[in-house]
């Protein structure tokens, strides 16, 4: 096997429920944290430590936990137009 294929998560299946996000340079499985009360829902590492909206890239998370993901600000509420847009006479 090669050393470089390990790290390279696209390479490897990816289980149902999982998150998985880019925070840095480096890549990690998060958990989603859903605090009692009015509290906004936080992913957090391995260790349990916090990580904020800003530092983090979510690359694979499944689709029922979109709704929380949102609160906690982890996605957008609407999605990005991809569309390119231009002010061209055709």
């Amino acid at each position: 096997m090669n050393p470089a294929d390990a790290s390279t998560p696209a390479l490897h299946p990816i289980a149902p429920g999982v998150i998985f996000a880019r925070v840095g340079h480096a890549f990690h499985r998060l958990a989603l944290r859903i605090p009692n009360g009015s509290d906004k829902p936080v992913l957090v590492n391995a260790t349990g430590a916090k990580i904020n909206p800003w530092e983090v890239e979510l690359l694979h998370w499944p689709p029922e936990i979109e709704t929380p993901l949102r609160r906690g600000g982890y996605l957008p509420f609407q999605p990005i137009d991809m569309e390119l847009w231009c002010n061209c006479a055709d």
